[in-house]
């Protein structure tokens, strides 16, 4: 306890645990006063490599509670089964607190803490399920009604990762503007390797030149991300400039697996394009690339921008919710249109002619990243909400 203070009962709400959503609640966990709350973390069976080896270390700061019942489907037999559970939960545990994350826990999350009594309901949806391409129209009207009615009626506030995802929620009426509250995603400050530290950890040295440039992306290989993009954005790049390199981290299912294969094959690109899968150390081998390329058709706030920023690498991004507010064109990067490769291709092409004045850039890109994106920034935000 400090100054007197009883400890918070503080309850984190996640359906799935990976990528960008599974960092921040990580984050949160590992970065919050163990003085000032005492934390639950309640997740779905959904969670990715980097949930599951931390596991057990994270069951020495928070107590970790599965439920099952917490799944992506919204059919009804679904969520009131999920509901039911994590009223159960909370009515045992008795949090003063109930942050959720993502859309559907979201939902489950806030209406079981609404029915429980739970003095305060913060939310961070991470992107709206609204915004998703994917989703039937009737699916993307049924997100923003469940959306609507669980701010009005079970939220204190909502923090939202850009101003993007604020706007969207206005424009599309959630809920007033003063129930929202934009809190940048940030990343701790961290000892990074050099480019050819990097390279060496990631496997590159030796296969290709010290000097050749290279082009990278941590990411899913998933609808959201865009692969493709990606690689038909290398394709036109390759045939201007066959010394690029470029680099993809991360799985995907195997489905688009397959596709991005194919694709690299058919253009007989397989000497230029690496992929890599999964890998734990993602976040400090950024260094290794020239440039960051990012396809995505839709984002909340991706952590994997900060980590090319604190890293010093300039970004070609698409033009989208959260991306437009990391990259600011002309001085840490440029943006592109949505699937469309012969602009990214462009914008490439301009932020890879810099390369020889790269120290300079080198520092106005990680300039950005001190001024809007570092953890204590996040913290201190989150912190002040919890305890007003």
């Amino acid at each position: 306890m400090q100054g007197g203070m009883m400890k918070q009962k503080l309850m984190f709400i996640v359906e799935t645990v990976g990528g960008g959503v599974r960092t921040h609640v990580l984050q949160l966990i590992n970065g919050l006063d163990p003085e000032q709350y005492d934390i639950t973390l309640v997740y779905g069976e959904r969670y990715d490599h980097v949930f599951e080896q931390q596991k057990d270390e994270l069951a020495r700061k928070a107590r970790l509670i599965l439920v099952p019942s917490m799944q992506r489907s919204i059919g009804l037999k679904t969520t009131t089964a999920a509901i039911r559970e994590l009223r159960a939960i909370i009515h045992n545990v008795q949090p003063d607190i109930v942050h959720c994350h993502s859309s559907i826990a979201g939902f489950v999350g806030r209406i079981a803490a609404h029915q429980e009594r739970v003095p305060k309901v913060f939310y961070t949806p991470h992107a709206y399920a609204f915004d998703a391409p994917e989703f039937s129209t009737l699916k993307r009207d049924a997100f923003i009604l469940m959306e609507r009615w669980a701010s009005r009626h079970a939220t204190t506030r909502t923090f939202n990762v850009s101003r993007g995802e604020y706007r969207n929620a206005l424009k599309h009426h959630i809920d007033r503007p003063d129930k929202f509250r934009v809190i940048y995603n940030g990343l701790p400050d961290i000892d990074m390797p050099s480019r050819l530290e990097a390279r060496e950890r990631l496997g590159l040295r030796g296969v290709i030149p010290d000097d050749a440039p290279v082009v990278g992306c941590c990411a899913w290989l998933n609808d959201r991300k865009d692969p493709m993009t990606f690689m038909r954005i290398a394709k036109r790049t390759l045939a201007a400039n066959p010394n690029v390199h470029f680099v993809y981290i991360g799985e995907g299912e195997p489905d688009f697996v397959a596709e991005v294969k194919r694709y690299i094959a058919e253009n007989g690109m397989e000497k230029n394009i690496h992929l890599f899968g999964y890998r734990s150390d993602a976040d400090i081998l950024v260094p290794a690339f020239d440039v960051y390329l990012l396809s995505s058709l839709y984002e909340g706030m991706p952590y994997s921008l900060v980590e090319a920023l604190r890293a010093g690498v300039p970004i070609v991004a698409t033009r989208t919710t959260g991306n437009d507010e990391v990259v600011i064109p002309h001085v840490n990067g440029e943006l592109f249109g949505v699937q469309k490769p012969d602009e990214g291709a462009k914008m490439l092409k301009k932020v890879l002619d810099l390369r020889p004045e790269t120290g300079a850039l080198t520092q106005h890109v990680k300039q950005t990243y001190y001024d809007r994106f570092t953890e204590q920034q996040m913290l201190d935000s989150i912190t002040k909400e919890y305890r007003a």
